[in-house]
């Protein structure tokens, strides 16, 4: 197994031989980002565990990872596989016996579970903000509980993939806000304890990837049109981010990016990195901050004049 001691060199931290022959568990790994992580460490010559909700997803991304362990020369029995729903009481201990069981131990755990949406948070039904926080925060809780003290005793890495919006809060992202500032803060309270067990804990916060047009469906593209129409939002808000001044994130650099984090045990990665320097300045000073932040993002909301004309 992959050595965890922090002191190793540096040159050896950025090997990804690192990850050679390490036992990771991916909740979230059969499409998206999750999906260009796991395919990125059977690269590097892990053995994944992918979970999915669909068992055609979890059969195609088990397919697509061992394509890229044979491209390098690794084997392709180190991917494997399983369906879960992991809101479902019960799901995540599933998923981490059956993990234990096949792969007999797990180094490392990446949650990479998220459901973002468009919305006004003053007409937003109670219902609809349960649901943010089950998609992004519960799906996380129980099988975090179950991993924990595996990885910790490997010297391992919980890795969480969260969001900007988990840092700051603009215009019709509300919702997606609270369920990803709610995982940061649980993420945290795992730090707290993880890192007295030898655990180490990494909290991601990107801002919007760029997608595959070629290979994902487009539906995938227009997922935020209902939302839009429904809330009264202007069409801006269906862009990634909800239409805010950013570059898109390289998929393939930002795993890079998460994998070299953990080697060197960071306690967070926020990409892009002017993201990390203004959400500092907003601590420090509020209401400046919050200036610069609004010339970044769009005001996706329509004025009375414009709901009047389209009502």
């Amino acid at each position: 197994m992959a050595d965890h001691n922090p002191d190793r060199s540096t040159k050896d931290d950025l090997s990804p031989g690192y990850w050679y022959q390490q036992r990771c568990l991916i909740a979230g790994g059969t499409n998206g980002f999750g999906l260009i992580l796991a395919k990125t460490l059977c690269r590097y010559g892990a053995t994944v565990m992918l979970i999915g909700r669909s068992a055609d997803g979890v059969r195609n991304a088990i397919a697509l990872c061992e394509t890229e362990a044979r491209t390098a020369n690794n084997s392709t029995q180190q991917v494997h596989g399983l369906t879960a729903d992991l809101n479902q009481p019960g799901e995540g201990e599933r998923v981490v016996a059956h993990c234990l069981q096949k792969l007999g131990g797990c180094d490392s755990f990446f949650f990479c579970i998220g459901q973002s949406s468009r919305s006004a948070i003053l007409n937003l039904p109670p219902n609809e903000i349960r649901r943010s926080i089950e998609a992004n925060l519960m799906t996380a809780v129980e099988v975090t509980q179950a991993v924990a003290e595996t990885v910790c005793r490997a010297r391992g890495h919980l890795v969480f993939i969260s969001s900007l919006a988990g840092k700051f809060v603009t215009p019709a992202m509300g919702n997606y806000a609270i369920g990803k500032s709610s995982l940061a803060a649980f993420v945290e309270a795992v730090r707290l304890e993880a890192e007295l067990l030898g655990g180490h804990v990494l909290l991601v916060s990107p801002g919007p990837i760029a997608r595959n047009i070629q290979k994902e469906p487009n539906c995938s593209f227009n997922r935020y049109d209902s939302e839009v129409v429904k809330h009264g939002l202007r069409d801006i808000a269906k862009q990634p981010g909800g239409g805010a001044s950013l570059r898109l994130l390289n998929a393939t650099r930002l795993a890079q990016e998460v994998l070299l984090a953990c080697r060197k045990r960071a306690p967070e990665l926020v990409r892009p990195k002017k993201a990390m320097l203004l959400a500092g300045f907003i601590a420090w000073f509020p209401s400046w901050g919050r200036k610069i932040l609004h010339r970044y993002t769009s005001n996706a909301y329509q004025s009375t004049d414009e709901k009047r004309l389209l009502s």
